[in-house]
């Protein structure tokens, strides 16, 4: 299974790629800064690993 980090992963763009990758056997990590939000949630659910963090904090990625 290949893994991949999806940043902006709870905006409209990120969550559908974070869908589609999971559709096809990705093992998908999904960076928000917000992992209790209603669209990180529905993402955890769905099967993506939720990282809490930002692309200014590099010690997350």
């Amino acid at each position: 299974m290949k893994r991949i980090l999806v940043t902006g992963a709870t905006g409209n763009q990120g969550s559908a790629t974070v869908y589609e990758l999971l559709k096809n056997d990705f093992e998908v990590f999904a960076l928000t800064r917000d992992p209790q939000s209603q669209e990180a949630l529905k993402l955890k659910s769905a099967g993506a690993v939720l990282i809490k963090g930002d692309l200014e904090n590099t010690d997350v990625l």
